[in-house]
């Protein structure tokens, strides 16, 4: 295995580190152990806008501006995967049909409907953390979702025999998922305490409850599908730390 941060870096993000052929998914599925620490940086890139923002905008206007900020920052990649995703999902009435939909280009009415929906979410978001837990909230979220994704991989099967996404199937051996997990769970306790472990529970739960679902409608995942489980969890976990925080139920631990 040749697993290289910088690999997982150019793959998820629009930072251009010239470490990958392109085409070549399979040594980005062996550094995917590295998908957690990647978002962990995303995050601490999103406080940074967040933090320089506040000095000169209301906080709405930044709330639509951290949305922004990670559209721009991953390059709409996962996005993408949620459009095709949701065109096949629901265009689709078999599971052949449903997977011939997503390998069409062209976005219909449920792919747009998806990706304004999970942004909106993720706008909701941000709007709804308290200021206690709002630098942990941006953090975590985009490290949690590139582990939600993992746990995608490792649990369901993949749809089809062959395709760009297949290497991730093969390349998820335990290390590899051992390693993201630590990760995960790591960074969430030292930003949320003992309250981050739910948090993570939550964010694979997410990834199970969608995959279950997809794996149901296709006999397994896509490449499509990850991605949509990054968005999906993504917007969910910022509204389930929200939620507790609210309710008193989780505190700041190492940033606030």
């Amino acid at each position: 295995m040749t697993a290289h941060p910088l690999v997982a870096l150019e793959f998820l993000t629009r930072i251009g580190v010239r470490r990958t052929p392109r085409g070549d998914m399979r040594r980005v599925a062996e550094s995917q152990l590295w998908f957690p620490a990647i978002g962990l940086l995303m995050g601490l890139t999103l406080l940074g806008v967040d933090r320089l923002a506040m000095r000169a905008l209301p906080q709405a206007s930044v709330d639509v501006l951290l949305v922004v900020a990670l559209v721009a920052l991953t390059g709409a990649l996962h996005l993408d995967g949620l459009a095709d995703a949701a065109d096949g999902l629901l265009g689709g009435y078999t599971p052949e049909r449903r997977l011939e939909i997503m390998r069409d280009v062209h976005a219909g009415t449920y792919a747009i409907v998806a990706v304004v929906c999970v942004l909106a979410l993720k706008w909701a978001g941000f709007a709804a953390s308290s200021p206690e837990v709002r630098v942990e909230a941006i953090v975590l979220a985009p490290c949690l979702a590139r582990f939600a994704m993992l746990v995608a991989i490792v649990a369901f099967p993949y749809a089809r025999a062959e395709g760009a996404s297949v290497a991730f199937r093969r390349e998820a051996w335990p290390a590899q998922f051992a390693v993201a997990a630590a990760t995960a769970i790591v960074a969430a306790v030292v930003l949320l305490g003992g309250g981050g472990l739910y948090v993570v529970a939550f964010a694979a739960g997410v990834a199970l409850a969608f995959g279950a679902l997809a794996t149901r409608m296709t006999g397994g995942m896509t490449g499509d599908m990850y991605g949509a489980t990054v968005e999906i969890s993504e917007a969910l976990v910022l509204l389930f730390i929200a939620a507790l925080a609210s309710r008193g139920w989780l505190d700041a631990w190492a940033l606030g």
